[in-house]
């Protein structure tokens, strides 16, 4: 199966940065996904980890729902 994108509608991900006072690093997460939350020592190394967090939970995700769509096929 082909994957299409439809760039027309554009994903919006504000992030919220906390500066650790006591400490060396920056805090991020995105508005509407404050569980998600990744550190860095700037605004920018933080942001990136958080993506990289994002990356790994969908492709779970991803995994999750083949995995449950195979099992209810099999189980037919």
């Amino acid at each position: 199966m082909k994957i299409k994108a439809d760039l027309k509608n554009e994903v919006k991900f504000t992030p919220i940065f906390k500066k650790d006072k006591n400490a060396d690093y920056c805090k991020v997460h995105y508005k509407g996904f404050s569980n998600a939350i990744a550190k860095g020592k700037t605004e920018q190394e933080a942001e990136l980890n958080l993506l990289q967090i994002f990356i790994v939970l969908l492709k779970t995700r991803r995994e999750q729902i083949r995995e449950k769509s195979l099992n209810s096929y099999y189980s037919h």
